[in-house]
């Protein structure tokens, strides 16, 4: 039987071009995803004074080229609102404090711990800690004394759940105090650098700040009741559900990037700048202030 070539050669060309056309649809299917894909959220949250946006933007833009996606920074207007959205899923690489870390990883087991500001043993003396203050109350034993005879006494602090600023202090107050601690009145002024002059102001009362803050020389009648033991740094979180959280951690602790990385996050936060190098993060620092949220101690604000 002869089969007519004409035909037959049309046919066998126009199988190639389905093929081609196939793959060109497909193609196109591809980047049109792609251009609509959700695009990955370096999250933190916003400080007086301090551009935190700027701070993160080294970290999302090396996270752009690794992933080869588009990163938003997200600043939210609250350090609690941080946590919400973290524990939601709504972030993939987040920069919170320490208490802000603790309770994102308390709610949401999904978000790992990624890096960590760090550096030279001798260098991490004394760091990042807290220093309860006093106006005219010099120590506990005199404090012990005074609650009894007046007014409660205000305590100036940053926020109520921030560690250096708030959480570890009040702890310390707590156990010295007992049954009297309910005499203080805590008065929340937003920032580290706003705690000192507030309590200066004050006839006579409590300060709690991150020790870094302080001046070299208090002012009159002011002085330094305790400092708290060196705090570790909050480590940055990564969300597991949207990031290879593992090997991108290891990757950036190897990256050319990662001192440009590391300086953003210096300008952002003050308790980094002696920091030399992104680490692993130790876990074990951590449990005994994830006692300290479980007691009931951090209410409702992060700084």
């Amino acid at each position: 039987m002869q089969v007519p070539l004409m035909p037959l050669y049309f046919a066998l060309l126009r199988q190639p071009l389905r093929l081609l056309l196939h793959s060109l649809l497909l193609c196109c299917v591809f980047f049109s995803l792609q251009g609509h894909s959700k695009p990955l959220v370096v999250a933190t949250y916003a400080y007086p004074d301090i551009n935190r946006q700027a701070a993160v933007t080294p970290l999302a833009h090396w996270l752009a080229a690794q992933q080869q996606q588009q990163v938003t920074v997200l600043v939210a207007t609250k350090p609690e609102e941080l946590v919400q959205l973290a524990v939601q899923g709504k972030a993939d690489l987040v920069v919170p404090n320490l208490v802000a870390y603790l309770q994102i990883q308390q709610q949401n087991q999904t978000m790992l711990n990624f890096l960590v500001p760090a550096g030279q043993q001798t260098q991490q003396q004394a760091v990042y800690t807290s220093s309860l203050l006093g106006k005219n109350v010099t120590n506990f034993q005199q404090l012990q004394l005074l609650l009894p005879q007046g007014q409660p006494l205000t305590v100036f602090a940053v926020w109520p759940d921030s560690a250096s600023g708030g959480l570890i202090a009040t702890a310390a107050l707590k156990q010295q105090l007992a049954g009297q601690f309910l005499k203080l009145k805590f008065n929340y002024v937003g920032s580290h650098q706003a705690v000192l002059p507030a309590l200066a102001a004050s006839e006579q009362g409590l300060g709690i700040v991150a020790s870094a803050t302080l001046p070299a020389q208090l002012p009159k009648d002011v002085s330094e009741i305790w400092r708290s033991a060196e705090l570790p740094f909050g480590a940055l979180l990564c969300n597991s559900q949207t990031l290879p959280c593992h090997q991108l951690s290891q990757q950036l602790s190897k990256a050319p990037q990662a001192a440009a990385v590391l300086q953003g996050l210096q300008q952002g936060w003050a308790e980094f700048r002696q920091s030399t190098h992104l680490a692993p993060v130790d876990d074990a620092p951590y449990q005994p202030l994830r006692g300290l949220l479980s007691t009931g101690s951090a209410k409702s604000h992060t700084a």
